[in-house]
């Protein structure tokens, strides 16, 4: 046979395969219109409840004695008012000063609980001023509900137990047991709040079927090529470790500098470690979301998403291009604090720097380590963890065939029927950490439709939610909860 006939052979196969395999996922159906306003009118007062929330000022500090104490308990204090029901019904345990574990018992001891977590602290706003409403204010204005904790995240624990009022007050009763989590520290590492709950479970013995936290968002238009909202649940999370790089030097006034400084060192150390920034990998959560993103992208898209067999290399090349989409493949470095001679003309004897990792699943702290001490090493630069207990592994990646997954589905078809729900790798670190010897399986999802603008206001200014949105939310865990 000619050589020639035998490459169009070739050619002709692969094509057919790429076809066969691209043509094997459905086709998206035209997505289904959002709810109506008057279709969530059932869910109205949920906002006067959050407002109510928002107005205590539960900031949580690193620094011991910064807190305002009196505001924490005063906000535990008033949740009973705002959920009667709740508190009547349910078994309520206050574990250490910052941990509130709700208990719902469900009809079927033999199933494993379900856990929804939240927290209750917020972060400062320090620019307070410049907000069109007080960041504490729980203003309700212009068809929103202003305020600290609006988004991030008092919203969904609010959410959760107004979920739980209204379906008591119809005589539900869940077939398994549901905890409600919620930390006050979360914020600062969530030692206090969410780490002692778990370590109660733990004693007990407690094993949960799944767990829901705080993640990623219905997201609108932060997708361009996408044909609708996505709602990125979150199925792992990046680790996170703080590397300390550090160079000693003569010191010495500095009109008589040596060749090298120890300055130098380390700029030229953070400099190789920007122009390395390591391997890039489609683990199984972002193959996982490209796939099934597939679905609801124009054909070419559409092509290499469901190809990745073929097509792996062309999609980290452009993932690689942007910062939000390449730190889904790699372990990510970022030099974040310097530190040098404390005055304009003295040498430094002792200069450092900060390099803030958050490591992809599949690797770990240890070996994240040792690649960026290789690297510095020639620079006379050591590494070392600058916080050893402050190093958290990245958790696992749950599996999408399971009743949580499936009852999140649900949920968030029933609430936000536009949207296509996607599995997602989550980089900021939550509560969820916590629990990883809890629950068989974690997920993190916010159920807040939210654009750029919007999550410019978490930790931002002017944070706010829509009305509506917060009706949706509320009407999520309805589903969620009617469900389990």
């Amino acid at each position: 046979m000619p050589l020639v006939l035998v490459v169009s052979t070739i050619v002709l196969a692969f094509v057919a395969i790429v076809l066969a395999r691209t043509l094997s996922i459905p086709a998206s159906a035209a997505p289904k219109a959002p709810l109506l306003p008057e279709e969530l009118e059932s869910h109205a007062g949920i906002e006067d409840k959050l407002a109510a929330a928002v107005r205590f000022a539960t900031v949580s500090s690193w620094e011991a004695g910064c807190e305002d104490s009196g505001t924490f308990a005063a906000f535990v204090s008033a949740l009973p008012g705002l959920f009667p029901r709740v508190h009547a019904a349910f078994v309520r345990e206050v574990i250490g000063d910052r941990g509130l574990l709700y208990t719902w018992l469900g009809g079927d001891p033999s199933l494993e609980p379900a856990i929804l977590c939240a927290h209750y602290d917020v972060v400062p706003a320090e620019d307070a001023a410049e907000w069109q409403h007080g960041p504490f204010s729980g203003d309700l204005a212009d068809g929103y509900v202003w305020g600290r904790g609006t988004q991030d995240i008092k919203v969904t624990l609010v959410c959760a137990l107004e979920a739980a009022e209204r379906l008591l007050l119809r005589g539900f009763q869940p077939r398994r047991s549901i905890l409600f989590a919620f930390g006050g520290d979360e914020e600062v590492g969530g030692n206090r709040g969410a780490a002692l709950i778990a370590k109660e479970l733990a004693r007990r013995g407690t094993r949960a079927a799944f767990l829901l936290d705080e993640g990623g968002p219905v997201a609108k238009g932060m997708l361009a090529m996408a044909d609708r909202p996505l709602a990125l649940v979150g199925i792992a999370e990046k680790g996170y470790i703080d590397v300390k790089l550090e160079a000693t030097g003569a010191g010495g006034h500095a009109s008589m500098p040596p060749r090298r400084t120890a300055t130098g060192d380390i700029a030229r150390a953070v400099a190789a470690l920007e122009a390395h920034p390591g391997s890039t990998r489609i683990g199984f959560t972002v193959r996982s979301f490209l796939g099934r993103l597939a679905s609801y992208v124009p054909f070419g898209y559409r092509i290499l998403f469901s190809n990745l067999w073929v097509f792996g290399p062309l999609v980290k090349l452009a993932f690689s291009g942007s910062p939000t989409t390449a730190a889904l493949l790699r372990s990510t470095r970022a030099a974040t604090m310097l530190e040098g001679s404390p005055k304009e003309n003295v040498l430094a004897a002792h200069a450092s720097a900060i390099i803030n990792v958050r490591i992809l699943p599949g690797e770990d702290s240890a070996g994240v380590l040792d690649r960026i001490a290789q690297i510095v090493r020639g620079f006379a630069v050591t590494a070392s963890p600058a916080h050893a207990d402050s190093v958290v592994e990245p958790l696992p990646e749950s599996s999408l065939d399971t009743e949580g997954w499936r009852a999140i589905e649900t949920a968030l078809g029933d609430a936000f029927p536009e949207a296509a729900m996607l599995p997602f790798l989550f980089s900021a670190g939550t509560d969820t950490k916590h629990y990883r010897h809890i629950a068989r399986a974690m997920y993190r999802l916010t159920p807040l439709v939210q654009t750029g603008e919007d999550l410019a206001g978490v930790h931002g200014k002017d944070e706010r939610v829509e009305v509506s949105n917060l009706r949706r939310c509320l009407r999520f865990y309805e589903t969620l909860i009617n469900g389990l």
